[in-house]
């Protein structure tokens, strides 16, 4: 199996990233650790066919038929199989991603039915949807020991990792908003990767969850 990408991000401001900026920022205590936030949408596509013909299929789904990306508001990036999923930039510091995914994916189901059944194409085997939230931290917040805070918000002296996984599962109005624990599961991306180590990975995320939905 050949496992592509599609990257989606909005040509204008993405409302989504901004309001989950200002909640952790003015709301929940990460002003002074967290700069910035940034999002896209993530499309993992395993194919039963070589490289070459799952990229060219990828592409035609997504340039001929509108069904990832709406060009008149998205940008977008095909990933190939044999290359690494584009990375954000943080300034100073370790850089890292957040992946979340729904373990029942409202969207997804529908789409793999429509590229299977009314666009017949058989070699798709699977389909994920996932958000990749790309925080970027203050410049010395990168190592452990570095960007200790004034203990208030119980956060002093965590690196950059345990401030971003503070950040996802939503445990209190105070910690947690990028994920529900119910019904998502995510991890914390360190290090460039291909499409198939991404799929693995969150194969392996799932294993141990039940099957169910929000």
């Amino acid at each position: 199996m050949s496992v592509t990408a599609v990257c989606v991000r909005p040509l204008g401001t993405d409302l989504v990233a901004l309001s989950a900026f200002d909640t952790l920022v003015r709301k929940m205590g990460y002003a002074d650790s967290l700069v910035s936030l940034s999002r896209e949408e993530v499309w993992l596509l395993g194919l039963d066919l070589d490289d070459e013909k799952a990229s060219g299929v990828t592409k035609m789904l997504v340039e001929e038929t509108g069904i990832f990306v709406n060009p008149n508001t998205h940008t977008h990036t095909i990933v190939r199989p044999d290359e690494m999923l584009p990375r954000g930039r943080q300034c100073g510091g370790e850089e890292l991603e957040i992946a979340v995914w729904s373990r029942e994916d409202p969207q997804a189901g529908p789409v793999a039915t429509a590229v299977r059944e009314r666009m017949r194409i058989l070699s798709l085997l699977e389909l994920r949807r996932l958000s990749l939230w790309r925080p970027r931290f203050q410049a010395d917040e990168g190592e452990e020991g570095k960007g200790e805070r004034d203990g208030s918000d119980g956060r002093k002296g965590r690196n950059v990792r345990e401030i971003a996984s503070s950040m996802v599962a939503t445990r209190s109005r105070k910690e947690g908003l990028l994920a529900n624990p119910h019904c998502q599961c995510w991890i914390i991306v360190e290090g460039a990767l291909k499409p198939h180590e991404l799929l693995r990975t969150v194969c392996e995320v799932e294993e141990p969850w039940p099957r169910n939905s929000c």
